[in-house]
């Protein structure tokens, strides 16, 4: 490690004096105060003893501080020669600033070799690089988000760096070594003192991928009998959850043994543990696991396949099969086009590109496809190399099944981020009119009307996104505008708000948390069980959990507008100089000479068997600011009834 200069803070009471001599001739001190950070000496008062210092990261400029302030440890003098300092002197900044845009290594270099040892803990340097950046932040940037991001990207660079040692946890030390005359032996030196496994997998995966005139050196069979007996014991320690986390990353240790070592050891496929050992001891559980969390590069997932296909007899194609269907593919958004586009393509390599139809269209049927594979199916449609497999999906089914794809993630996930088929819909412009008028010839109406309505109370789409959605259909059939034409009018002529009882909101947030958290989830795995019996068009059981889903689904959105509007009403509150919500009103009633007692309540309180009325009621609307005395006509559906009010009372003060 170095051993080059002074603090960088130099802290040194010694250092006021040659600071004085700096400003009385014209240039620039620098200081550190506790909580005010980087201070620049401007002028120096010999009269007053006083320092005038601009604060600039807290936009103070001209204070005045006794020089005497500097003897109690808040405020400290800077070596004019640091990187600090310099990141904020006149003739140096610009040099500073291109070092934080473009050569963090250097800069990092630079700072280390300022300490006594060469290193630095690092909150320590953090804390130095925050103010260094802050020196060259644009004007009107978040400096907490900037700085984070600069550092995620400048710690990427260091890694790289040779001359630099990095820390394995946090509040580690930073230090400064000679850089390595062989890089081969410092990585391989490095894994044999790193104590965390993962730090270990990263830099053999660091020697795979490093050019091998640079790592020849480490490339030998004492080096591969260390690293083999890593991954055994790290494969004898899988036990629980460690096992679906940590087997993924083993495997691809593996690769990038064998990889590394294979230019110099002929023996290194055969050495234990291998990756066929993986795949042949991997259940179906095991498999999922692997393909969902290794990177997804063609080469690692086409590693995979070859060796599901070596060890799997024929049961090899399922087991490929059961990945593109694996209710967690949609999980992994970044990753998941990649994995699905790559068995399909070794799938239809393997000439079993029929397979693919035929199961592709059975899971259609069953609401079976995952969300990456429509996506992959949608992007392919064109395709002339898959069209056997994409063209027959190409049909109402497919618009069907990416709604309901849509809605069930928009139920099962608490991101708010926009859900990976609803970009897609909405990007691709031609879809929708490919679906529903292939080759010019358009589908029945009805199917269109009922897609529209799945579209229009679909949980997944904003009222922007349905708007959009709205125009294409209507570009397509003109007369679905009579169905979001008869919503806005049921819309209007509902309140605004809802005023119910406390007692009835509570009931109806019960039942929407049952419906969310237990019955929904129940009907998915009833759904899930009912479609392992076999051919889901005689599947009784697949269609009556399927329907009890659809029920359940539409329940949930109903719930969910009337709670939205819900206002909790006090009806105690509620005034008897006329009908109101919160009344007892006492009628005669002319028909049949009898005098008749309603209680008027709350949007979700009716009980008409007990003569309780909703005021949201047609009848209970009619009686609605009638006053004591007043007599009056109703018409129920064409029925007309005269009636006279005899007294009204507050329902609070009698129940």
């Amino acid at each position: 490690m170095s051993n080059k200069a002074l603090n960088p803070h130099g802290g040194k009471n010694h250092l006021i004096p040659e600071t004085i001599s700096l400003v009385t001739a014209g240039k620039n001190g620098f200081c550190l105060h506790q909580a005010w950070g980087i201070g620049i000496i401007r002028s120096y008062d010999e009269a007053t003893k006083r320092f005038t210092i601009d604060f600039p990261e807290q936009s103070k400029k001209g204070h005045v501080i006794d020089v005497a302030f500097f003897s109690n440890g808040k405020i400290e003098i800077l070596n004019p020669e640091s990187i600090l300092s310099q990141s904020y002197a006149d003739g140096a900044k610009e040099k500073i600033a291109k070092l934080v845009a473009d050569d963090v290594p250097t800069l990092i270099k630079s700072i280390l070799a300022e300490y006594p040892t060469g290193e630095c803990s690092s909150y320590a340097l953090e804390a130095q690089l925050d103010r260094v950046y802050f020196a060259s932040l644009a004007a009107g940037k978040d400096r907490a988000t900037a700085f984070k991001n600069w550092w995620t990207k400048g710690r990427a660079a260091i890694r790289k760096d040779r001359a630099i040692l990095i820390p394995e946890r946090k509040g580690g030390a930073y230090a400064l070594l000679e850089a390595p005359k062989d890089v081969g032996e410092d990585l391989f030196a490095q894994y044999e003192m790193s104590p965390i496994f993962e730090r270990k997998i990263a830099i053999l995966e660091e020697l795979a991928d490093s050019p091998t005139n640079e790592t020849r050196s480490a490339a030998n069979e004492a080096n591969l009998a260390k690293v083999s007996s890593d991954l055994s014991k790290a494969l004898k320690g899988l036990t629980g959850s460690r096992r679906s986390t940590h087997l993924p990353k083993i495997l691809c240790a593996i690769w990038d043994r064998d990889k590394f070592f294979r230019t110099a050891v002929e023996t290194v496929d055969t050495q234990s543990p291998t990756a066929s050992e993986i795949i042949a001891e991997s259940s179906d559980s095991d498999l999922a696991t692997i393909a969902l969390h290794i990177p997804h590069t063609s080469e690692k997932i086409r590693a995979l396949l070859d060796l599901i296909r070596a060890h799997s007899g024929e049961r090899w194609a399922d087991r490929a099969f059961d990945l593109l269907r694996n209710r967690d593919i949609g999980g992994t958004k970044t990753g998941s086009a990649k994995l699905v586009s790559e068995c399909i393509s070794y799938l239809c390599d393997a000439e079993l590109a029929d397979k693919v139809a035929k199961r592709f269209s059975e899971w259609l049927d069953s609401r079976d496809l995952r969300p990456p594979v429509i996506i992959w199916i949608i992007k392919n449609r064109e395709s002339k190399k898959y069209a056997e497999i994409v063209a027959p999906l190409v049909n109402p089914n497919l618009l069907g099944a990416i709604l309901s794809s849509i809605d069930i993630e928009a139920l099962e996930s608490n991101s708010t981020a926009r859900i990976p088929l609803v970009t897609e819909l909405i990007n691709d412009k031609n879809i929708l009119s490919d679906i529903l008028m292939p080759h010019g010839n358009k589908v029945d109406i009805e199917t269109i009307f009922d897609l529209v309505r799945i579209m229009l109370r679909n949980q997944g789409f904003d009222e922007t996104t349905k708007s959009k959605l709205k125009a294409r259909f209507h570009h397509i059939e003109p007369s679905v505008e009579q169905i979001w034409k008869s919503q806005q009018d049921e819309n209007t002529t509902e309140e605004s708000t809802l005023k119910v009882s406390n007692e009835s909101k509570l009931a109806r947030e019960a039942e929407l948390i049952d419906i969310v958290q237990v019955k929904l989830p129940a009907t998915k795995e009833a759904i899930q069980i009912a479609k392992e019996h076999g051919d889901l068009r005689e599947n009784s059981e697949y269609k009556m959990a399927r329907q009890d889903h659809d029920t359940l689904t539409g329940r949930r959105a109903e719930l969910e507008a009337m709670l939205k509007k819900a206002e909790v009403f006090d009806f105690a509150t509620a005034k008897t100089d006329k009908v109101s919500i919160g009344t007892n009103v006492k009628l005669h009633r002319e028909s049949d000479k009898t005098e008749i007692t309603y209680t008027i309540l709350g949007a979700w309180d009716g009980e008409p068997e007990r003569n309780i009325l909703a005021y949201i009621t047609p009848l209970a609307r009619q009686f609605l600011n009638k006053k004591t005395g007043e007599e009056f006509t109703t018409n129920i559906k064409g029925r007309t009834e005269k009636w006279k009010v005899l007294s009204i009372t507050r329902w609070a003060d009698k129940k």
